[in-house]
Order: structure tokens, then C-alpha cells, then sequence
């Protein structure tokens, strides 16, 4: 099927939008894990966004040192972005449950997230370009980057975290980039070599396969890295639209703790 410049346009701008709505979310995800892990959620929440804002504008900057096959480069910046907004959450529990520096795995992986979204909006528009004229290019591109994070923050606040928690809420959006960059794939594949073509449809397998077993574990791996947290076996834990409730028991005794601060004991 052959495609126009304005249907390959609206799916470029398609997979910004949707990149709008994963990035700001798995700040929000790191950030909500930081304060978790690490405590004083305002501090946490101030240098998660700063760091990634950061790293946005080194991903611009090294952006240009990309000149050719930048279709094939900016499909796997999805295909990555995708996997790291996937398992944001689950890295950071594993590695929390087996070390005290967590939290420079936090900071890593909102360097990284940063990194490849602010490779790929220069990237978009540098493809855009053969589609749309300069004024309209930058505009359209930035707006839909914009807005997707709009709708991103809505979605963590009211529906992501008080429903799907911090197990399910990075694999939602990391099928969500998945799905999107696929779609943008098979509209842009006749810009792509036959021999990348092929790679890419592999690794588009891969990645799904490989998210799909992340989902499957990433119930057991929360619960451990958790408990970890506590040195009392967790008898209930719930994220609700407000905070993080945990009851921990030691013999006849329960605690309560909220979004990881000891609030009270039935020993004293």
C-alpha cells in the first residue's frame, strides 16, 4: 500500500505523540520510586525531571551526529525507549532488593529515557522535513510531543498509578511507544533498505516477546523488592489514588507505612 505525505506525516506525528505520553509518565514513574526508595519525595520528584530535561538536550545535541538512515535510527530510539519505559519500574525494584544504590540506577535510567527522547524529536522533524514545510514542520512536531505529555500526566495521576500501580503502568506505555513505532514502520518502510527492513521486523518480534515476559514476572520481582524494603513480612499493600499503603506484621504486632514512612505501631 502505497502511502501519501500527509498520512506519513500523521504517523510520525502519531509516534511523537504517543512518546510524549510514555516519556512524561516514566519521569513520573522514576520519580514516584525515588521518593519511594530513597525518601523526600519533593527533592526526588525536582532532580528526576531536571535530570531528564537535561539529558533531553544532550539527546538534541548528539542528534546531529546522525546523517544518514535516520528513519532506521529514529525506529530503534522507539524500539529502546519502548523496552526502558517497559521495565523502569522492575529494574528499579531488582536492583534495589540486592544493593543501597538504587538510586543511581534511577538516575541512569532517567539519563537514558532522557537521552533517546531528546534524540528523537529532532530526528522526527529532520523526516518530517520531506513531508511538511519548515513552518508547519516545527509547529506540528513539537505540539504533538507537547500534548502527548499533557495526556500523560493526566493518565499516571487519576488512571496509571491508583489503578495499575507501579507493576503495570511502564508495560502499558511500553506497548503503547511498541504498537506506534510498528505503525510507523510499515508506514515509512519503503524509506528503509530491504536488509534493514528485515532486521527491523525481527527486532520488532523480540522486543515483544521480551516485554511480554517482563509482564508476566513483574508481579513476583515488585513483591520481592518490596518486602526487601520492610524488615517485617508485608501482610497488605495497596496503591491508592492518594498514597502508598503497606501493613507490615512481626509476631503479633502489625505497622503501618505510607508511601514508605512509618505512620504507626501496634506495639506501642
Amino acid at each position: 500500500m502505497a502511502y501519501t505525505k500527509k498520512q506519513k506525516s500523521l504517523a510520525l506525528k502519531i509516534a511523537l505523540f504517543a512518546t510524549g505520553i510514555s516519556g512524561i509518565v516514566a519521569e513520573y514513574i522514576l520519580s514516584t520510586l525515588a521518593s519511594y526508595f530513597i525518601g523526600n519525595a519533593i527533592l526526588q520528584f525536582t532532580l528526576i525531571v531536571s535530570i531528564m530535561l537535561f539529558a533531553m538536550g544532550l539527546g538534541s545535541r548528539f542528534s546531529k551526529f546522525f546523517t544518514k538512515q535516520v528513519i532506521v535510527y529514529f525506529i530503534l530510539t522507539e524500539l529502546v525507549l519502548s523496552i526502558l519505559v517497559s521495565f523502569s519500574a522492575l529494574v528499579s525494584y531488582v536492583v534495589y532488593g540486592i544493593t543501597d544504590v538504587s538510586w543511581l540506577v534511577i538516575y541512569f535510567l532517567s539519563i537514558l529515557i532522557g537521552l533517546l527522547i531528546g534524540l528523537e524529536i529532532p530526528f522526527a522533524t529532520r523526516i518530517n522535513d520531506e513531508f511538511e514545510e519548515l513552518r508547519l514542520n516545527i509547529s506540528n512536531i513539537l505540539e504533538k510531543d507537547y500534548f502527548g505529555s499533557l495526556i500523560g500526566g493526566l493518565f499516571f495521576a487519576f488512571v496509571g498509578l491508583p489503578y495499575l500501580g507501579l507493576t503495570y503502568t511502564p508495560f502499558l506505555l511500553g506497548f503503547l511507544n511498541l504498537g506506534v513505532s510498528y505503525y510507523l514502520f510499515r508506514v515509512l518502510k519503503e524509506h528503509v533498505s530491504l536488509k534493514a527492513r528485515k532486521r527491523l521486523e525481527i527486532t520488532y518480534v523480540l522486543v515483544t516477546i521480551l516485554i511480554l515476559l517482563g509482564l508476566y514476572f513483574s508481579k513476583p520481582i515488585v513483591q520481592y523488592g518490596e518486602q526487601v524494603k520492610y524488615k517485617d513480612k508485608i501482610v497488605y499493600s495497596k496503591q491508592t489514588k492518594y498514597q502508598k499503603i503497606v501493613v507490615t506484621k512481626w509476631k503479633n504486632w502489625y505497622s503501618l507505612y505510607i508511601n514508605g514512612n512509618q505512620q504507626l505501631s501496634s506495639f506501642d
